[in-house]
């Protein structure tokens, strides 16, 4: 789907005819409203579903501690889902560049940065203890991290020095995988916590038997 709607970005020159005003705004990955933007909302919202799913599943699983984490995980998940198709960091952005005079490298993009930065940071920390047991999920949000500053320094022109169709569709491919890889992360965490709820499950049975014995 990422590759899909990459190709068609590169697309949108070709109909540009087509329309009256040259603009395909549903194939624009640097646009509101498009279906990137709706790509990520939906991916970053299941991965707040079920980060809460597998909390659920670990408040059941006698001996499971710690994973209030997940509940505040899903939270920031689901406030980035929100920033996708509201812009929030936008906001943010500018309420920080007047209410310091400031904008700090450029077009104050920094800001935000800075703040996303911050918050995942310490919740990603937290989540890679509680992960881990489950390495597969470790692993996928060590690889959001890693794409998800990709995308970052994309954005600040770190890595193409003019924003141009190939620095938009680095940013934004990043972006989207980035939010693929945590799902993903998520997923995985699900499926070991059910995994351990189950072994758990068996285990019970067997125990007091033992004590009966």
């Amino acid at each position: 789907m990422i590759a899909g709607l990459e190709a068609l970005h590169t697309c949108q020159a070709r109909l540009a005819h087509l329309t009256t005003d040259g603009h395909v705004a549903a194939f624009d990955l640097d646009g509101e409203g498009s279906l990137a933007v709706w790509f990520s909302t939906a991916t970053l919202e299941l991965a707040a579903l079920t980060s809460v799913l597998a909390w659920a599943i670990c408040r059941r699983t006698p001996g499971s501690r710690g994973h209030g984490v997940l509940l505040v995980a899903a939270v920031c998940w689901l406030v980035m889902s929100i920033d996708e198709c509201a812009s929030l960091h936008e906001a943010f952005k500018e309420l920080m560049a007047h209410s310091t005079g400031h904008r700090l490298l450029g077009d104050g993009t920094i800001w935000w940065v800075m703040g996303y930065g911050a918050v995942l940071s310490a919740v990603g920390c937290r989540l890679l203890w509680e992960f881990r047991r489950s390495i597969d999920a470790a692993l996928w949000l060590l690889a959001t991290a890693a794409v998800y500053a990709l995308a970052v320094a994309a954005e600040l022109e770190w890595i193409i020095p003019n924003k141009g169709q190939t620095s938009v569709m680095l940013e934004e491919g990043c972006e989207m995988l980035g939010n693929l890889c945590l799902l993903l992360s998520m997923v995985c965490h699900a499926r070991y916590a059910a995994c351990a709820a189950e072994a758990a499950g068996l285990e019970a049975p067997l125990a007091a038997r033992r004590r009966a014995a």
